[in-house]
């Protein structure tokens, strides 16, 4: 089955949210209370699991790709984050 670009640029869009998500719970596993630790090492597991089946299909091109949306999602997230903090720090003062 040949896929088109669109289902192309959707894949690689949800592979790089799945990097996202294993980066941030990654660094959440370390803040948790236990049963909240279990079920996001459960999450993080599962995670795993689907990047390496994907990983079986990518190719090169479509690695680079995904490393590349990856990276501007990041740099999103963690521009949320900042701002998120800055506006309950100015909310608090």
């Amino acid at each position: 089955m040949q896929l088109k670009n669109e289902d192309v640029i959707d894949i690689n869009i949800l592979f790089a949210l799945t990097k996202c998500l294993d980066e941030i719970s990654h660094n959440l596993q370390y803040i948790l209370l236990h049963m909240e630790k279990k079920k996001l090492k459960n999450s993080i597991q599962s995670i795993k699991i689907f990047e390496k089946e994907i990983n079986k299909r990518f190719q090169g091109e479509q690695k680079e790709a995904v490393e590349s949306i990856y990276d501007v999602m990041m740099d999103l997230i963690l521009d949320a984050r900042e701002i998120s903090l800055k506006n309950a720090i100015d909310i608090n003062e």
